[in-house]
């Protein structure tokens, strides 16, 4: 088989690239820009605006089996395609809202809906299916488009605000959704053998049976070599990795939702402009590419454990300096420790998926563990507001997220590989 010159999994990479971008660029850093403008008009408190993230998690928790059966039932492409249609059409209708029950409604549920089907559940399987040795890097690639949205969009969005008020910020969103999304989704393969390629490029290998009798000279009892199918969703379940790395997610969502959620509203508390907070932010997202290319590459030649570990410690840290800064010298160590923590874990926890499960029911397992760590978006911003609203501070909330992320740090070095695929078992015959 003749190698192309460009691999067709990279400009499966670049679109999935682009569409996260768009889409965690506009939905979720972008999400804190909003908060100040809402408040203000309506009145909420900031428990009541946080809500609407909340309801995003709880979605999220709840579509995540759906879109992973989706994603291994009719594919990776469909998935995307239909997310992108949702998605476009919420955004449009958050400009018609005039309650705290639409706004849950729509940009809680009916976008979250979209997003979940266009992000990273069928990018991370699609991408897993088109390459192996370099898995990892692949992975960093797709989850640089994330770190560049959030730079690019959440400034932007300010700026539409500032300029044309919060309902035409998202009216403009949905039509941006809408063009760039759905004919991206068309570069999307679900399988490298859908077009005559195969997995990394390589030269197709002959198949191995499944089993293979061999009598050894010097035992009585005859053996079998066994080929391991991918772990099965009920498999990955009975494994204590599966619950080990949905716990360090789980820790590690309870920080980013929160910073992400009351981050620009925060750094205004603290004196901050408006814009310049969300440029903030934005930075922070921009900062991440350094965590998720240099760390993601690195995770093609190193345990991943130990650099998962690293993160988590670099991302608490990093809550815990904004928790009391009191300088922009302070809040620039926020960005560099956030920043590359957080970032390093998007291709590495993705990565690590697939490395310890397989790649066969990888859509349903990745999908699964969303109900768990769902809790974490569901009540860390929440509570957050919570905290705000009786305190008048951030110390407590931000104090305690900025710690779970070290627990993290330590239990996920307790993981290890379930069964994979092609390992050799020896078995009684």
């Amino acid at each position: 088989m003749k190698k192309a010159k460009i691999f067709y999994g990279w400009w499966i990479v670049l679109a999935t690239n682009i569409i996260c971008m768009l889409g965690f660029g506009t939905w979720l850093y972008a999400f804190g820009t909003f908060f100040e403008p809402m408040t203000v008009e309506f009145g909420w408190s900031r428990a009541q605006t946080s809500g609407a993230a909340s309801f995003r998690s709880v979605e999220g928790g709840i579509a995540g089996p759906i879109v992973g059966w989706l994603v291994d039932k009719f594919g990776a492409r469909n998935v995307i395609r239909g997310g992108a249609i949702i998605s476009g059409l919420g955004f449009m209708a958050m400009a018609t809202v005039n309650s705290l029950l639409g706004f849950y409604l729509i940009y809680g549920i009916l976008i979250s809906i979209g997003m979940s089907a266009m992000l990273y559940i069928p990018a991370f399987v699609v991408i897993a299916r088109w390459f192996s040795r370099r898995l990892t890097f692949a992975v960093a690639m797709l989850a640089m488009g994330a770190g560049i949205g959030g730079f690019i969009c959440t400034p932007l969005v300010a700026i539409l605000i500032s300029n044309f008020g919060w309902r035409a910020a998202f009216l403009f969103l949905g039509i941006i959704i809408w063009i760039v999304v759905l004919p991206l989704s068309f570069v999307v393969h679900n399988n490298p053998e859908d077009i005559g390629l195969s997995r990394d490029n390589e030269p197709v290998e002959e198949p191995v049976a499944e089993s293979v009798p061999t009598r050894l000279d010097n035992r009585a009892d005859r053996l079998e070599v066994l080929v391991q199918p991918d772990c099965t969703l009920k498999g990955a379940f009975r494994t204590h990795t599966f619950w080990i790395l949905a716990a360090t997610f789980f820790f590690q969502s309870m920080a980013h939702n929160v910073i992400f959620v009351h981050g620009v509203i925060s750094l205004t508390d603290k004196g901050i402009g408006y814009e310049k907070a969300a440029f903030v932010i934005g930075l922070l997202t921009l900062v991440s590419l350094i965590g998720r290319i240099v760390l993601g590459f690195l995770g093609d030649f190193m345990d991943k454990r130990y650099l998962i570990s690293l993160a988590y410690v670099m991302l608490g840290s990093g809550v815990l300096v904004l928790a009391n800064s009191n300088s922009m010298l302070e809040v620039y160590i926020f960005i560099a420790l956030f920043g590359i923590g957080f970032g390093a874990t998007v291709p590495l926890m993705a990565a690590m998926r697939a490395e310890y499960f397989g790649r066969a029911y990888l859509g349903r397992i990745q999908g699964f563990m969303s109900p768990i760590v769902m809790l974490a978006g569901a009540i860390g911003p929440v509570t957050a507001g919570y905290l705000f609203d009786t305190t008048g501070s951030y110390q407590i909330a931000f104090t305690v997220v900025g710690l779970l992320p070290f627990v993290g740090g330590v239990i996920i070095l307790f993981s290890r590989p379930a069964i994979l695929p092609g390992e050799p078992v020896l078995a009684p015959a």
